[in-house]
Formats: structure tokens, sequence, C-alpha cells
């Protein structure tokens, strides 16, 4: 499963996924030490939308992106990035292609859910990710 490292109260803690984060109870390792935690789904703030195409292939399907604090763009399903259409230090608007994650051989489209620029990006085209993972961070 997929390794982190958070920072809370200025010390780092490695954090590795045991178990699917999407059950109401997942398996951590901390540091070593294996611990169970209640998870809470926090509601979406709403599907992102493709705009119309006026193309003969078919637009990939818009899937609903999470907007956590501090700005950091989490993957709405697990897949593989299929490709990243922005930089660090590049503006989006709301709505504007930010990448596409491929699932079950279907295109993902995420979306700017509001504007801002690219801070950082976590994710590159070819890389698996996990439900949750983050893919990018921008601030206002």
């Amino acid at each position: 499963m997929k390794r982190y490292q958070i920072t809370l109260n200025d010390r780092t803690f490695d954090v590795r996924l045991l178990s699917d984060p999407r059950q109401e109870q997942v398996q951590v390792e901390i540091d070593g030490q294996t611990l169970t935690v209640r998870v809470r789904v926090v509601p979406p703030a709403g599907p992102l939308t493709a705009p119309p195409s006026d193309s003969a292939p078919p637009a990939p399907r818009p899937a609903e992106a999470v907007l956590p604090a501090a700005g950091t763009l989490t993957a709405p399903l697990p897949g593989t990035v299929k490709s990243v259409a922005v930089r660090p230090g590049q503006a989006v608007a709301r709505g504007d292609e930010l990448l596409v994650i491929e699932a079950m051989k279907m295109d993902n489209l995420i979306r700017a859910p509001q504007e801002g620029i690219i801070a950082d990006l976590y994710v590159a085209p070819g890389q698996r990710i996990a439900h949750g993972e983050p893919l990018l961070s921008y601030r206002r």
C-alpha cells in the first residue's frame, strides 16, 4: 500500500496504509506500530463537469475530485495517472483540465474545482494511485 510522511507538532511520522482507506476502519502502520483507525468520509463539493466537445472521440468522463483543507487535491478513485496537463507555477481556472486517471479501461478527467496556482505535483504519468491519495496542491 501507499506510504506517507505526516508532520504533526514539528514531529514527522512514517505512515503506511495497510487496508482499503474507503472502509470505516483502516489499519495503518505508524513508525512501525500497527493501529486500527476510524475513517469518516467528508462529503465532496460536488461532481466536476466536462465542457461540451465538438470532437468525434468521446471526452474522458469527469470524475469527482475532492479538495480538502490546505489546497490538496486527492484522487477520487484508484487507477493509473494517464496524463498531467499542468505544471507547478501554472495558473488554473475552475474547470480547467488537471490530469487524467485511467481506471477500469476508462479515462477519468480531473478538473480544477476552483481557481488557483499549482504549487506542487505529487503524481506523474504511469504512476498507480490509490483512492484519496494526494494528486497536487495549489494556492489561491
